[in-house]
C-alpha cells in the first residue's frame, strides 16, 4: 500500500469565547497551516518560510499574499519552519486578531500540537 501524499489535521482552540480552527495539511517536505475563526474562515494572507539550505540556524521567509507588514503570518511561519525544519506555508484569516491574548493562545496551541502530534506536521 502506498502512503498518501497529503495528511490533514484539524485542531481547535477557544479563546475569549471564540472558536478558532487550525487546519494542517502535511505534505512530503512541507506543511500548510491555516488559522481562522470557526464559521468565518477567510484566506486573506499567506506567508512562506523555510530553513536556509546553507545555514540551518537561519530561516528565510516572505509574505506571498497580503500586505508585507500584515498580521504577523511571516514571523509565525519563520518560527514554525525553524521548529519543524521544513518549509511552512501559513495563512492567517482576517478574523484572527493580532493582540496579546488571542494570538499567543493560538500559537501556544500550535506548538503544543507539534509537541504532542509531530506526525501531523
Amino acid at each position: 500500500m502506498v502512503a498518501p501524499n497529503f495528511h490533514s489535521h484539524l485542531a481547535q482552540v477557544e479563546v475569549c469565547d471564540v472558536q478558532y480552527n487550525i487546519r494542517v495539511l502535511k505534505m512530503k517536505d512541507s506543511v500548510f497551516i491555516y488559522i481562522g475563526q470557526d464559521k468565518a474562515e477567510t484566506f486573506d494572507e499567506m506567508a512562506v518560510a523555510m530553513p536556509n539550505a546553507t545555514n540551518v540556524c537561519e530561516v528565510l521567509g516572505t509574505t506571498i499574499i497580503g500586505p508585507p507588514d500584515g498580521s504577523g503570518a511571516q514571523d509565525l511561519a519563520q518560527r514554525l519552519a525553524k521548529r519543524l525544519k521544513k518549509q511552512v506555508y501559513l495563512s492567517l484569516g482576517s478574523s484572527v486578531p493580532n493582540d496579546r491574548i488571542v494570538r499567543p493562545s493560538i500559537e501556544k496551541k500550535i506548538f503544543d500540537d507539534i509537541k504532542n502530534n509531530i506526525e501531523c506536521f
